[in-house]
């Protein structure tokens, strides 16, 4: 019976092995105030479902102004403001569907979302707002209505209209958990394959 006591950790190495592809890792990212028509980007190393989830952690203020020669404007993540200009501080104003100054997620076939509702928990109406955001949301709710193909490469920007005052940054990182952590149906095959195998060798084992 011993010469079999390997099957279970190998059984158990494979299925973890399949768990661990249902993450798509985010590196530690910075995104500039000014990169508003282009951004840094990472690739889908999987495809995502619209009921897959984006977990995200983003720090830093972004500023789209200048008062006499002054960074203002800042906003946290949500375009919440954290530094007044034109707009106070713990307002927005909206550029299109999204807040001016908000971290945008996206590309230029599917188009671009905002990460962070600019609510109450994000800083809306505060005399504080935190510069500190984090999150967990599905793609269909960001506004992604189909399956993003694997090989997708997408990009983050800043919500603005132009670059030439723009300042400051976000450091962004955090993982999309690809199908609640569920292996997709030919993993499922390829483990039940495996089990096969093994049956058969320990029924070998036991006849020799």
């Amino acid at each position: 019976m011993q010469r079999s006591n390997w099957v279970a950790p190998f059984l158990l190495g494979v299925i973890g092995s399949i768990a661990s592809a249902s993450t798509i890792t985010i590196n530690s990212t910075v995104v500039n105030g000014t990169d508003v028509f282009s951004g840094p980007t990472f690739t889908l190393t999987s495809t995502v479902q619209p009921t897959d989830t984006l977990t995200l952690t983003t720090r830093g203020e972004v500023f789209l102004q200048l008062a006499q020669g002054v960074p203002a404007y800042g906003t946290n993540a949500a375009g919440v403001v954290i530094t007044a200009g034109t707009t106070g501080v713990g307002g927005t104003s909206l550029n299109g569907s999204t807040n001016f100054g908000a971290l945008l997620i996206g590309n230029s076939t599917l188009g671009f979302f905002q990460i962070y509702p600019a609510n109450a928990s994000n800083g809306l109406g505060s005399s504080t707002p935190s510069d500190l955001l984090t999150t967990t949301v599905a793609f269909s709710t960001l506004g992604f209505g189909s399956a993003i193909p694997s090989g997708t490469i997408l990009q983050f920007r800043v919500s603005d209209i132009n670059t030439g005052d723009n300042s400051g940054s976000f450091t962004t990182f955090g993982q999309i958990n690809v199908a609640a952590g569920v292996p997709e149906p030919t993993s499922w095959l390829l483990v039940g394959g495996g089990i096969g195998v093994i049956a058969l060798v320990r029924r070998k084992l036991r006849l020799s």
